[in-house]
């Protein structure tokens, strides 16, 4: 790689001179018929041997860098309203914690190498104020959820929380979400 690396140096130090000499009178006059070729040869040779130097080829499986940028919320503003309502039930006794992933408050007990599973994220987790034991999940879902995609996965978080014996609740946007209609839906789901 180093030598490569010399060859390119020298052929491109070798370009920037025929093209310098090709401008100088003295060499015009000398090869005045060709003197044009010297001129692009040279900076053809210059202009190879630099990206040469600079080129980075990406290596197999390499992606290039990915752009972030922050989030405005980490709720939208109908998740934020929700959590609103839930929170006002029972506030001295539960604690209402929005975008819960399930290995936060579910451990795989087998084959624990492999957990991504878990990294599904429920809506809300009602938790004991005073432990932080987690007591009902808790899922807002709106027209996606009836893709087979979003079904598939609604399917296996329920399958989840029912082996670790967590409860979980959904609730729809076209249902009635009130605060009464919700606190009677908790409190009968809820572990106590």
């Amino acid at each position: 790689m180093k030598f490569r690396k010399g060859l390119y140096i020298v052929f491109g130090c070798v370009g920037i001179t025929l093209f310098v000499f090709s401008l100088l009178p003295f060499f015009r006059n000398l090869f005045a018929e060709t003197f044009w070729i010297m001129t692009v040869f040279g900076l053809l040779l210059t202009g190879f041997c630099i990206f040469a130097l600079l080129y980075r080829p990406r290596e197999k499986g390499e992606k290039p860098l990915a752009k972030y940028e922050r989030k405005a919320s980490v709720m939208s503003r109908t998740e934020h309203k929700f959590l609103y309502t839930l929170r006002q039930i029972n506030p001295e006794k539960y604690e209402v914690l929005p975008q819960v992933a399930l290995f936060n408050v579910i451990n795989k007990v087998t084959n624990a190498a492999y957990r991504n599973e878990l990294f599904r994220v429920c809506d809300y987790c009602f938790v004991d104020k005073d432990t932080f034991e987690p007591l009902l999940l808790v899922e807002l879902n709106d027209s996606s959820h009836k893709r087979a995609d979003r079904r598939m996965r609604d399917e296996k978080v329920a399958a989840i929380c029912r082996s670790a014996g967590l409860p979980l609740v959904t609730f729809w946007l076209n249902e009635d979400l009130s605060y009464i209609a919700v606190k009677k839906i908790i409190i009968k789901n809820i572990l106590n």
